[in-house]
């Protein structure tokens, strides 16, 4: 069991690297959408919030995808969620019972990078 430690945390590194990666690359190819949910919700400067949080999880996801630097890009990451917890998430799981499956989604990812944080990298990482 020994000779397996660190490979969770790995997985876990990637996984949660995925979940930010892929939904960045899907705001790059339309960074109108997410300016628009900015916009929505009130946010300062949405054309401008809408590109620091696409590039945020397309460079963070990667960076943590491989495990380089992981003790400094799951902070970024973190608050991301925390800000789409708080002004998604919860508010729409105050209107529908359904969406606290969102909210505890969010926090499932927040303690993720958590872990990552405090536990390192794990195995197949770039820095450790």
């Amino acid at each position: 069991m020994e000779n397996n430690k660190g490979y969770g945390l790995a997985i876990l590194r990637i996984v949660a690297g995925l979940l930010f990666l892929l939904p960045g690359i899907m705001k790059l190819m339309d960074p109108a959408g997410i300016t628009g949910m900015l916009t929505g919700l009130g946010f300062p400067a949405p054309s401008f919030l809408a590109w620091i949080l696409l590039l945020s999880e397309i460079i963070f996801g990667a960076s943590l995808i491989v495990g380089w630097k992981t003790k400094y890009t799951t902070w970024p990451l973190v608050i991301v969620l925390l800000v789409a917890t708080l002004t998604v998430a919860l508010p729409g799981a105050l209107e529908n019972p359904i969406g606290w499956i969102n909210v505890l989604f969010h926090l499932v990812g927040m303690g993720a990078l958590i872990s990552i944080l405090l536990d390192g990298p794990g195995a197949w990482a770039v820095s450790k």
